[in-house]
């Protein structure tokens, strides 16, 4: 009688939920959804191609980045540099990217971005380099 007992009251336990239904989207929801504006870079994380990057405010508090992306493929390859001037947090935010087409196998090509838009005084710079092959 006791096994029956408790297989019954887990049985209940089990079965008896107490949550409340999830409740219904309504259909204005999908409407609410927002879609990014700037498409999502594409390419692979090439950090090691980046050399004496440099990213500076000048004295009219203007933000100016540059440096080398070299190539150690045995093809051409595109790269895409992207600054942000600020710190990371996690929304979107204001960057600013530079394409530098067809670097020659065993090359390096200089590139600068200017102008960049900071979220801060003082806030670090943050680089991303993609390759596109």
């Amino acid at each position: 009688m006791r096994m029956l007992a408790v297989v019954l009251l887990l049985v209940l336990a089990g079965c008896g939920g107490g949550s409340d239904p999830a409740p219904k989207a309504s259909p204005d929801a999908a409407s609410a959804t927002v879609k990014p504006t700037v498409a999502a870079p594409e390419g692979t994380p090439a950090p090691e191609a980046l050399s004496r990057f440099r990213c500076a405010k000048d004295a009219k508090g203007t933000w100016t980045t540059s440096g080398y992306v070299s190539n150690p493929s045995k093809s051409k390859v595109t790269f895409q540099v992207t600054v942000y001037v600020g710190e990371a947090s996690g929304a979107p935010e204001s960057a600013k990217t530079r394409t530098v087409p067809d670097v020659a196998p065993g090359g390096s090509a200089k590139f600068s971005i200017t102008k960049l838009p900071a979220t801060q005084a003082d806030a670090p710079c943050r680089v991303q380099v993609l390759a596109q092959r």
